[in-house]
């Protein structure tokens, strides 16, 4: 596959960029060469330049990586099919190798040259919130979506998939003693609200709770503690790192709990490394993603697209990203309205339909309609499949998770 990517120079990191972060650029909103359509920042008259701030190194890379070649994979076909109206997509690549401080220095390098943003990696798209509301730029994220009106979900949020996964847990088995490992961060915080939505609706009530900070890479006294206090299941809020550690930790001290992973932790690549037997014998996960071997024509049309690329359900969410952006900025130049803010106004009025991957996704502007849908898939891991899973239960949606509430 040709590669779409440009990649920003490491030389922002270098140019004093965050003493910037309090400025704000105003939009160029000049442009109308093209019939009437409002044109800003980032878009030309033959190109639509888009910021990709992922993690392809670092502790975020296992999802990261594959994200992005889902992503490449859709815009190159895109590219090859016209663009929009007839400007092709550019892609400015960014690794922020999971540090929101990185994040920040990429999208303040970048922010009045692009036109929107898709962000990977909730830690970095935390830290980049804030400036881009101040700068009218739509930022796409795989999780969220956050309080501000320019920010949209790529996936199910945290809470839903917690509230879906936990919900599915006490099903089976209302017996259950879960105990919960929270990440101090937002991810930590969108998972404590799915938890404390079923709890509300069950009654039921955690074992114990323990915080864990991002760059963690020794979990063992949070682990201690959860099977002193006898959970035989363990929630695991985290993000790929974090999890990684948790689950070296459990399989150290040899602790048989059933583990939970909300969200997008897992991915097949890490059944290769020292905790995936561990993973393939205790874990049970979200993923609410359409699987590699599933049949319908969404799955035809990004395997062609991807070629002989190794199967990685992952690379799957990239592509949806690929499509959703696609239907924003379509949406947008039907409005009249290309500029930044006037994407984000186009993304707060679009249906994006994947052709049978997930379910359809409507937007709207209100925090409680950025999200795609509040349905959920539980799988088991399992190195037998294309994905890494297997499908225990198909897309579902919880009472906790259509109730609980997004911030």
């Amino acid at each position: 596959m040709r590669d779409t990517r440009k990649r920003i120079a490491a030389s922002l990191l270098a140019v004093g960029l965050l003493g910037t972060a309090g400025c704000t650029a105003a939009p160029d909103e000049g442009s109308d060469a093209d019939g009437g359509l409002k044109t800003g920042n980032g878009v030309t008259d033959d190109t639509i330049r888009i910021l990709s701030l992922t993690d392809l190194s670092g502790p975020g890379a296992a999802g990261g990586k594959p994200v992005q070649t889902g992503l490449d994979a859709y815009v190159e076909q895109l590219n090859e099919d016209g663009g929009i109206d007839g400007r092709k997509i550019e892609l400015e690549t960014a690794d922020t190798q999971y540090d929101p401080q990185k994040a920040v220095q990429f999208y303040q390098g970048a922010r009045d040259d692009v036109a929107a943003v898709v962000s990977y990696g909730t830690p970095t798209t935390d830290a980049i919130r804030s400036f881009s509301l101040d700068d009218d730029l739509l930022a796409l994220a795989f999780k969220g979506p956050f309080p501000e009106e320019n920010s949209v979900a790529q996936g199910t949020a945290f809470e839903v998939d917690t509230a879906n996964l936990l919900t599915y847990v006490y099903e089976e088995d209302p017996d259950a003693k879960v105990g919960v490992l929270y990440q101090a961060d937002a991810v930590g915080d969108g998972v404590k609200r799915g938890v404390e939505a079923v709890l509300a609706e069950t009654g039921n009530k955690t074992v114990a709770e323990a915080s864990v900070d991002a760059s963690s890479q020794d979990l063992t006294a949070q682990i201690t503690a959860m099977r002193k206090a006898g959970a035989d299941h363990v929630l695991m809020g985290l993000s790929p790192g974090t999890t990684i550690a948790a689950v070296g930790a459990v399989s150290a001290l040899d602790y048989d709990a059933t583990l939970l992973s909300p969200g997008v932790a897992y991915s097949k690549a890490l059944l290769a490394l020292p905790v995936g037997p561990t993973m393939e014998k205790q874990m049970l996960i979200t993923c609410s993603y359409p699987q590699w071997d599933q049949e319908s024509e969404g799955n035809k049309a990004f395997k062609a697209a991807l070629g002989d690329t190794e199967p990685n359900a992952t690379i799957v969410l990239g592509w949806i990203a690929g499509r959703m952006l696609h239907e924003f900025l379509e949406t947008a130049v039907e409005d009249g309205d290309l500029t930044p803010a006037g994407i984000i106004k186009a993304a707060q009025h679009s249906t994006v339909q994947t052709d049978g991957l997930t379910p359809d996704m409507t937007f709207g502007k209100e925090i409680n309609e950025r999200t795609p849908f509040r349905e959920s898939q539980v799988c088991s891991v399992s190195d037998d499949g294309d994905d890494g899973v297997t499908v225990v239960k198909d897309w579902f949606e919880s009472s906790a998770a259509t109730n609980v509430e997004l911030q």
